[in-house]
This record gives C-alpha cells, structure tokens and sequence, in this order.
C-alpha cells in the first residue's frame, strides 16, 4: 500500500487537465445551486495521485489543502489485494473479481476482502458524516472518479445544504 503514497504515482499531465476541469465543473455547479465554498470539504485518500487530485481541485476552488475544509483520511484508500496481486498487471484482475464473485468474505493472500473494504468505506463515511455534518464533502476514495472528460460532474441528490456526491 505505500507504493500508492510514492511521489512517482502523481497524476501526469492529462490526469491533472481533467482534475482541473472536474474543479471547474464542480465550483460551476456550487455557483448554480447558490452554495457557499465555505460548505465545501474535500476528502480523499493519502495515496499520491488522489493528494495530488485533490490540490489541483482545492485550487480551483481557492481552497488550502492544509486548511480546515480538505482532510485526508487513510480509509478512504482503494482496496489492498495483497501481495500477490499488488502491482501486477490488471489482467490479474478477473482472478480476484472471481474470488469476490464466490464468496465477498475471502480474502486474496493478504489482502483485503470485498466485506473488509465495505466496512472500512462505510466507517470512513460515518466519521465524515459526522465530522462535516451540514456540508457539502466529496468522499471519494478516489475523486479522479469523477474527473473523465466523458463524465459530467452530477449530485446524487442535492438536500438542503448538503451536496452528497
């Protein structure tokens, strides 16, 4: 898992462009829905390219990265598969989408399971949840999810204040 934290794992030049853009769509759809940045919070994972998603987002919206409203939070990292997987080519994938397919409690050689992940994900939202009560949080473990040019920045569903994406 700290391969994910190496500095060499930044985004590259495309993945920084699309980072941008997701910044400038998401400042966009704040400014339609009347949203103050001041409810914004950003959350991601400590891995090297969501930090670095998450900085080229947070400037766009004028935010620190070090400030109050952008935190890190380790669980929100993508799922371990263990060292037999890790750093393999992602043709390995279909074996461990197999094992997940058989039973979501199996864990590949020290890894993480399916349910481990989930558990891990749903504490990290709670505490988010809880934490940022009344803001609008991006808790992705992966904000460059949302970052494709094919993909349009949406809500889930806008509540109030609170933008759940």
């Amino acid at each position: 898992m700290e391969y994910g934290k190496l500095e060499k794992y930044k985004l590259a030049a495309e993945g920084i462009n699309q980072a941008q853009l997701a910044g400038e769509l998401f400042l966009k759809e704040l400014k339609e829905n009347g949203v103050p940045l001041e409810n914004v919070r950003i959350c991601y994972s400590p891995f090297s390219r969501t930090t670095h998603t998450a900085e080229v987002v947070a400037s766009v919206l004028n935010l620190s990265l070090e400030g109050s409203q952008c935190k890190v939070y380790e669980d929100l990292r993508e799922r371990y598969f263990g060292p037999t997987f890790e750093l393999q080519s992602h043709d390995k994938y279909s074996e461990i989408w197999d094992l997940d397919a058989k039973d979501p409690f199996m864990k590949p050689e020290g890894g993480e399971s399916v349910a481990d992940v989930v558990s891990r994900l749903t504490s990290a939202l709670v505490q988010i949840e809880s934490e940022f009560q009344g803001s609008i949080t991006t808790p992705k473990a992966r904000i460059a999810d949302w970052t494709t040019p094919s993909s349009s920045l949406s809500a889930d569903h806008i509540e109030g204040n609170r933008w759940l994406i």
